[in-house]
């Protein structure tokens, strides 16, 4: 496995980020999300499916608990233990995905990439990397989705690039900003004792849109959820591709 080309230590979303996370509120709906991605992507009863950037396996094993044949990867043997531990079912790698998948694994009916885990990249150049990567794991005709924070959604709650912003909720401070150079969010989320930085680029949907095709997906739609609505400047990104 090669050397990561990300912008944060790879263990940053281990217990501590879970359990933020969970302070927030993040993990309420996951049952509902699996069951809303099945019903996007109409995955067939036999589909495999990988969860890229699967983290402590929330997704993963949330398809899996439903009856999906999931394999989660991250790049971090830490959070990778965290998965097996507390979402065990799903099959779990520890693998960098700007580099193809290792001989065994995959291809795969659909890609799942949820709850902003993209744009973890040096450069977009290590982004598309990762994208190509899916492609790559993906079988003729398979389908890609991702959900994920992007600047039209960061300038609805923050305000123009560049602004600082800080937020409380539930014991976590949040102190966020935006470069307005580099469309990186740089956040700080504190509670009790502990302090944890996370960088993620965001992308302008269109951006997007282009990165994703230029890896070689094409029929890409966007949406404001997993149900399909329209995108509203206040929404998460909700992203589909097919395999071309």
């Amino acid at each position: 496995m090669s050397a990561p080309e990300n912008l944060n230590d790879v263990d940053v979303f281990g217990p501590a980020f879970i359990e933020m996370s969970d302070r927030l509120g993040r993990y309420d709906a996951t049952t509902e999300e699996a069951e809303a991605i099945v019903a996007l992507l109409e995955l067939a009863p036999d589909a495999q499916v990988l969860d890229a950037g699967c983290g402590f396996g929330r997704t993963a094993g949330a398809l899996s608990r439903i009856g999906v044949a999931a394999t989660g990867i991250d790049i971090s043997p830490v959070v990778i233990a965290e998965a097996e531990k507390r979402n065990p079912g799903p099959r779990y790698v520890v693998h960098d995905l700007t580099v193809p998948l290792p001989a065994g694994v995959g291809p795969f009916d659909a890609i799942v990439n949820v709850y902003s885990s993209f744009g973890y990249g040096k450069t977009i150049q290590d982004d598309l990397a990762v994208l190509r990567t899916w492609r790559a794991a993906l079988k003729p005709g398979g389908r890609l989705v991702m959900e994920l924070s992007d600047l039209e959604r960061s300038r609805h709650r923050l305000g123009p690039l560049g602004t600082v912003a800080d937020r409380e909720d539930n014991g976590v401070h949040e102190h966020l900003y935006v470069d307005p150079q580099t469309s990186v969010l740089h956040v700080r989320y504190s509670f009790g004792e502990t302090s944890l930085d996370v960088d993620t680029r965001l992308y302008e949907a269109d951006d997007l849109v282009s990165l994703v095709r230029q890896a070689g997906f094409a029929e890409i739609e966007r949406y404001g959820g997993f149900d399909r609505h329209p995108k509203q400047p206040e929404d998460r990104l909700v992203l589909t591709a097919v395999a071309a």
